[in-house]
Formats: C-alpha cells, sequence, structure tokens
C-alpha cells in the first residue's frame, strides 16, 4: 500500500518555508489565499480589511508588506497597473535596499515561528526578482502557488471597479503571469485553476499540498467546515460570457496561448512550463510602441510615483494619526480638512 506523501515529508523549518500566492489581481488569489487560512498556513496579523462591494471577505494581505511592494513600484516609478517591461536589471537598484532590509524585518518579526507562511499581493508578480533576494538572504525556500483565472474574466472585474479597456487588462495579465513565471521556473510551483478551487476546494489543497511537497498545519480534511464556510461559488463574480466577444489582435491572441498553456498545467502532474517565447513576443510588441510615448509614460509614473509617496508617508506620520480625530470632528461640521 502506497504511504500518503504527507506523512513522509521531513519537518519543516520554521518560518524557512514560504508559500507565494501568484496571480494577477481579480484572479482569485483572495479566496485562495483564505482557504489556505483554513489549514493553517500563517498569514500575519495585520490584514488589509475587505470592502463590502469588492472583496467582501477579505483581501488576506500583510498590510506592510503590501505597502511596501507599492513603495518599491513607486520608487520605481511604475505602479502595480504598470502595463510596460522594467529595464533589465532593475531589482540591483542600490535604492531598494532599505525597502529589502524593512521587509526582511516584518518577516523575521512576523513569521520567524510560523510553521508554514504564505505572502499574497498580486505585485509580488512584477516584483519577483527583488523577492528572491529577499528570501535568498533569509535562508528562506519559497513554493509557488498560481492561481489561474482566464484574461476574459479578470478584464470584466477590472472595467467594473477600475474602469479598464480590455488592451489594458489584457496586457497586465500577460505581464503578471509571464514575469512570475519565469522568475519561478526552477522553484517547487503548482498551478490551480480558481474555478476549480471553487468546485473543490478540498481536492485541490490536497493535491497543491502533493506536488508542492508541503505538509499544511492543519490537515485537509479538519479544515473542510472552515472551507465550507469561507468558500461560495458567488465568489465567481465574472465569467468569459459576460464580457463579450473580443476581435483577434496580437495582444488577445497570446493572452489566448498563455491562458491556454496556464490551464494545461493545472492539469498536469507535474508543473512543467516555459512561457520564453510568450514573454519575447510581448517584448517585441512592445518595442514597436512609439518612443515618445514610452517616455511619456515613464515620466509621468515617476512623477505619480513621488506624489504618492509622499502621501503614503505623510498618511503613516504620527502627526497625521493624532490629528485624525480633529478631522473626523471638523468633516462633522461641515469643513474639509
Amino acid at each position: 500500500m502506497n504511504t500518503p506523501a504527507h506523512t513522509i515529508l521531513p519537518a519543516l523549518r520554521p518560518g524557512k518555508q514560504v508559500l507565494v500566492v501568484i496571480g494577477m489581481h481579480r484572479s482569485g488569489t483572495s479566496a485562495s489565499t483564505g482557504a489556505l487560512q483554513c489549514v493553517g498556513v500563517q498569514l500575519g496579523e495585520k490584514l488589509y480589511a475587505g470592502h463590502s462591494d469588492v472583496n467582501a471577505k477579505g483581501y488576506f494581505e500583510h498590510s506592510d508588506i503590501a505597502d511596501t511592494n507599492e513603495e518599491v513600484l513607486l520608487r520605481l516609478g511604475s505602479a502595480w497597473d504598470d502595463v510596460l517591461i522594467k529595464p533589465d536589471g532593475w531589482w540591483k537598484r542600490a535604492e531598494l535596499r532599505p525597502f529589502a532590509d524593512k521587509m526582511r524585518g516584518y518577516i523575521r518579526r512576523d513569521f520567524s515561528n510560523s510553521q508554514l507562511w504564505a505572502v499574497k499581493d498580486p505585485r509580488v508578480c512584477r516584483l519577483l526578482p527583488w523577492w528572491l533576494e529577499i528570501f535568498k538572504a533569509e535562508g528562506i525556500s519559497p513554493h509557488f502557488l498560481f492561481v489561474v483565472r482566464s484574461p476574459q474574466d479578470v478584464y470584466g472585474s477590472l472595467q467594473r471597479r477600475d474602469g479598464f479597456s480590455r488592451e489594458k487588462s489584457y496586457m497586465l495579465w500577460l505581464l503578471h503571469y509571464l514575469e512570475a513565471e519565469a522568475g519561478s521556473r526552477g522553484y517547487p510551483r503548482t498551478f490551480s485553476s480558481f474555478d476549480h478551487f471553487l468546485e473543490d476546494p478540498q481536492g485541490e489543497l490536497r493535491r497543491i499540498e502533493q506536488q508542492l511537497g508541503l505538509r499544511f498545519p492543519i490537515s485537509v480534511e479538519s479544515a473542510g467546515a472552515c472551507l465550507g464556510q469561507f468558500l461560495s461559488k458567488d465568489l465567481r463574480h465574472h465569467q468569459a460570457g459576460e464580457v463579450g466577444e473580443m476581435p483577434e489582435s496580437v495582444l488577445v491572441g497570446l493572452a489566448h496561448q498563455l491562458d491556454a498553456r496556464l490551464r494545461s498545467a493545472t492539469q498536469a502532474a507535474e508543473a512543467t512550463l516555459d512561457t520564453t517565447d510568450l514573454y519575447q513576443q510581448v517584448q517585441t510588441l512592445q518595442s514597436g510602441l512609439d518612443a515618445l510615448l514610452v517616455e511619456q509614460l515613464r515620466s509621468v509614473g515617476v512623477r505619480r510615483g513621488e506624489v504618492e509617496l509622499t502621501v503614503h508617508r505623510l498618511m503613516r506620520s504620527w502627526s497625521w494619526f493624532t490629528g485624525k480625530p480633529v478631522r473626523v470632528v471638523e468633516r462633522l461640521f461641515g469643513r474639509d480638512v
């Protein structure tokens, strides 16, 4: 009789095993990470709260980690919705070292004693080379869980929430998955369909555990009640048929090719995937952009980054915190500060 894989795995070293959840914004990573919490994967205590009309059950993002990811993007003149490929070797820039030190401090503070912890923030997809350096410096072994949702579904959700065009949504979808696939190649990883996760969460969690060679702190069987309460099919807010037909283009064709490969990987016994050819085609597509347009986009990104970093620091400052009650009272009396 074969012994279940999870019974023969070596004990995990506290704080040294991390599950990195990969996926584009609005791709089901929040629901999937919430399910991981049901099986004892630690996410930290400082999590962003959900919104009633968007992710009501929560984002499951560590607020300090997500804020620092955003600061790194802004420092680079980028943002979560940047459609441009970054220059080669961007993660080696000296100005990013203080942010890496800060991130290492959060990891040590919150996860040093965790049997298994996870980081979930779609920005990691665009910052993965920088994150790999952090994991290496801390002696942490990353394992990757790709949550796959079609570009059509993601576009439908982004259109409703942010008003994004199809072209912008599709380019962002491509860059998130292509850059994360390239960066995670050679590490333990598995691919999970968001639709399958909702249909059979226990089955998907068992497969994830087995393919990644990990042991969840709480058995999948014991987590049934938690999963049943947390996951429901109404978490799937948009499906491809709701956004209409989209004329074929080079961009759309590349997204469809990548979607097919990712979905094939979700059904494979071994998660082997190489999308170098598709990434090269996206690079070629972007190289055809007008140089003046690219310069303007990068210039706007830098200015946006400088302003938003200043706002972030102000809102986290002690003077802002202590002055908040005063601002609330003034608004009640008709003044806006």
